[in-house]
This record gives C-alpha cells, structure tokens and sequence, in this order.
C-alpha cells in the first residue's frame, strides 16, 4: 500500500467510509482470494537479526532505465528493499530486521541513491545502491523530505508543516538548507518538471509555477476553477505541460483533469465535468497505445481505473486476479501500467504490470495481507505522486 499524505486528505474530502455491510462483503470476497493469491516464499523478507547488504555487483546497472522500480517491501517482519527490472527480474539490495532506515521516499535520477524518511525519530537516510553505504542526518522542525531534485537528485526538496500552511524548501544532500522556495497553504505537493528548474505547486485559480533558483512564482490560471478548492498537479504530462486536477464552480466537488501549458497558454480540459455517480472525481491520466486510462475516485474512498472514450464517456477497466476494488496505478511503460492491486477494506500490497490493451498481465510481486510496500518507479515523464 502507498502512502501520501496529500493524496490522502484529497480522497478523504471526495469520498465517505465504507459501510459494515460493504466491509462484511469485500472481507469473504478477499478470504478467497487470499488462499489463492498469497506471495511465493522467495518473496518474503526473511527476519534476520541485523539488516544485511548485498552483492550489488548483481545489478546489470547500464540496463536500469525507464520500467524498473525500487521496491520497498515489508511484510509483518523484517523488509526487503528490491531493484525490479523491466522484464521483471528481481535484485536483492538489502534484507532483514530493520533493513531500512525509515519509510523509502525517493530515487535519485542518476539511479545511485535512495532516499529514506524515519517519521519517528524525524533521520532522512541516503543509501548509495551501488555501494551498499549510507549517510543520515537529521531536519529541524516538523520537516520531511519528499523527493530528489531533477534530472539527478543533487538536492533534496522539503516541506515543512506548519499546521496551518507549509514551507517549501531545497536542501543539500547534506542536509544544509539551500533555498526556501515558497510559503503557504498551497505550497504542497511540489512537482520538478523534467529539467528541475521549476516546479508546479497548487493555486486557488490554478497551478503556479515557481523557479528552482529563484523562488519567483507564476500563475497559471485555470478557467472555472472554484476558489475554495483551487487545483492540484499531478505530475508533468510532458516537458511543457501539467495535468492538474481541478475542482469547478458546480459545488459537487469532483474533480476533472487539465493540461495546463507552463508558457501560460490557455489549459485544456482532458476529461469532462463529471456528475455524482460511478466516477466520484478523475485523479490522473496516462494515454497510451489502445487508449487514454484514468485514476479515478470511486465510492468509500477507492481508487478506480477507467477508459475514457473520444466524447468523454467512462467503461471500467477490471484487472484480472486483482479485487478490482482499489487499483492504485503508478506509473505507465510503453503499453503497460503499473498498479498496487490493494485491497479497499484489508489492504496489503501487491506489483504488476498490466496492458489493458492485450489484457497481458506480468506480477512483480502477488498481493499480501498484512503487508505495506513503497515502489518508485525510475525517473521518468509518466511518474507521479504515489497514492
């Protein structure tokens, strides 16, 4: 299961709690399924007394490109931290009881380290996968990482919650402040775009862009967007443009995707306004050869796959040997997307790619109660905020 807060707080805003009754029912569909779906024992983390690190000469590293991932895996004990290759292939990097120092935050672009978070002690760790070593240091105040600068990660971009707003701030990889960026209630979540020299932040009218170097903001407003609510980036459709989700003016509080031009060009809606049914709000998009599949928001706070049709219309996508009750997708490759197959009302994890296409489906990794699991995906256009 993915954790982020922000996406956590906007799904609990659009969606209610699940009834005892949908809970009873989903808990004798997962029974089954669980009997069938439980993860082979070599993908278990085994519960060692101390974290061991290995042989990361494994690693074909010139091949680590777009569609791996760095997969954190943590079952009832003990955890696994994995390097999954594009066909699939597993690398063990570290493994056993306290293998990792926090919750896994980020990857660096020029794929050498990963970024961890220790919510507890408040210890932001640096793992060098290529060596094996580490480096900690600790940041003042209610401060949390929250991803590597792009395109190589040689900063660390922050936030700070103040409890009624937030400050965005770039520190180095040794934990000195560089620069604060911005401060606000609509300074979280900050997404880079590709280059790293500017990143999109909401906005109350839209989404604004705010300079790397210089912290200098720019508006880019969305037409009919409610000021209560305001927008949301998502993550970068391309080099020039943001998909953001958007609350309108019709008081439903369900949101739409935009693409919003960083030049300042008029946006352009990507989905239709929906009315309160099916789909309770579109979250994020990702067009691929047999179509364009949204991240939606269903009822009890779910997460749904749709494919949207020319005029705007919605068929639901159903994965096979999931739930199909919370699809969470991660990223796409070429014709696949990658999804947490998570329970609605169990959780637990599980990692596959699925072409929705040829309905071809590869696991990483088979679902698992009583599991968490944090996957970055390697840096690339089709990455986003994990849910």
């Amino acid at each position: 299961m993915f954790t982020n807060v922000w996406r956590r707080r906007r799904l609990a805003a659009l969606v209610g709690v699940c009834t005892a009754g949908m809970l009873a029912a989903a808990g004798v569909s997962a029974g089954a399924a669980l009997a069938q779906q439980q993860a082979p024992a070599q993908q278990q983390a085994p519960a060692h007394a101390h974290a061991s690190t290995q042989a990361q000469a494994k690693v074909p590293w010139s091949k680590v490109g777009p569609g791996w991932e760095l997969v954190q895996w943590v079952p009832s004990h003990g955890a696994t931290l994995y390097l999954v290759g594009s066909n699939g292939a597993k690398y063990t990097l570290r493994t056993g009881a306290g293998a990792e120092p926090g919750t896994l935050v980020a990857w660096s672009g020029d794929k050498s380290r990963a970024l961890f978070f220790n919510d507890d002690t408040g210890k932001v760790t640096q793992l060098n996968l290529m060596t094996g070593k580490t480096n900690s240091f600790s940041l003042s105040g209610q401060t949390s990482p929250e991803a590597y600068t792009l395109p190589d990660g040689l900063n660390i971009l922050t936030v700070r919650d103040n409890s009624s707003s937030f400050t965005l701030a770039r520190y180095n990889l040794s934990g000195k402040l560089q620069k604060v960026l911005l401060r606000g209630n609509d300074a979280f979540p900050a997404l880079y775009n590709p280059n790293g020299e500017a990143l999109a932040v909401p906005g109350s009218k839209g989404v604004r862009l705010v300079n790397n170097a210089s912290g200098a903001v720019k508006n880019l407003n969305v037409p009919g967007t409610d000021p209560r609510v305001g927008c949301t980036p998502v993550r970068w459709w391309n080099s020039g443009t943001i998909l953001a989700d958007c609350e309108g003016t019709n008081g439903a509080y369900i949101s739409r995707l935009w693409l919003v031009p960083a030049s300042g060009a008029r946006p352009t809606a990507l989905t239709p306004q929906r009315k309160p049914g099916y789909d309770l709000g579109d979250l994020d998009a990702w067009r691929l050869s047999s179509g364009l599949y949204l991240q939606s928001a269903g009822a009890c706070g779910t997460l749904e796959i749709n494919k949207q049709a020319a005029n705007g219309s919605i068929t639901p996508v159903t994965v096979p040997g999931t739930f199909n009750t919370h699809n969470a997708i991660v990223t796409a490759d070429g014709p696949r997307l990658l999804i947490d197959p998570t329970d609605a009302c169990l959780g637990g994890a599980g990692l596959l790619w699925y072409n929705p296409g040829t309905h071809a489906e590869q696991w990483l990794f088979r679902y698992t109660a009583h599991t968490s699991m944090t996957a970055v995906p390697f840096n690339s256009i089709e990455n986003g905020p994990a849910f």
